[in-house]
């Protein structure tokens, strides 16, 4: 998102809307949006440390650890491409 915001000369909330319709249409968690839940469920006994750390926290993390590299790298070869050929 913030790659993306500055070059939408005005089209930011529809940048925001697709993005968040992406996520949610495609299932993936965000470790900063869903650990507060994680961590509620945990406080409250519903679930251990245990399911919380191995079963939300690490697959989520490193999900968004590649996933976060991968758009990364796609976006700013969209920028430089034509600079590289």
């Amino acid at each position: 998102m913030v790659w993306l915001l500055p070059s939408a000369e005005g089209s930011q909330v529809w940048i925001i809307v697709v993005m968040t319709w992406l996520i949610s249409a495609g299932g993936f968690m965000h470790i900063a949006a869903g650990s507060m839940e994680a961590f509620m469920l945990m406080l409250d006994g519903s679930v251990s440390i245990a399911q919380v750390f191995g079963g939300f926290v690490a697959p989520v993390l490193i999900g968004n650890v590649i996933g976060g590299t991968a758009l990364f790298a796609l976006l700013t070869y969209a920028q430089v491409m034509k600079e590289m050929e």
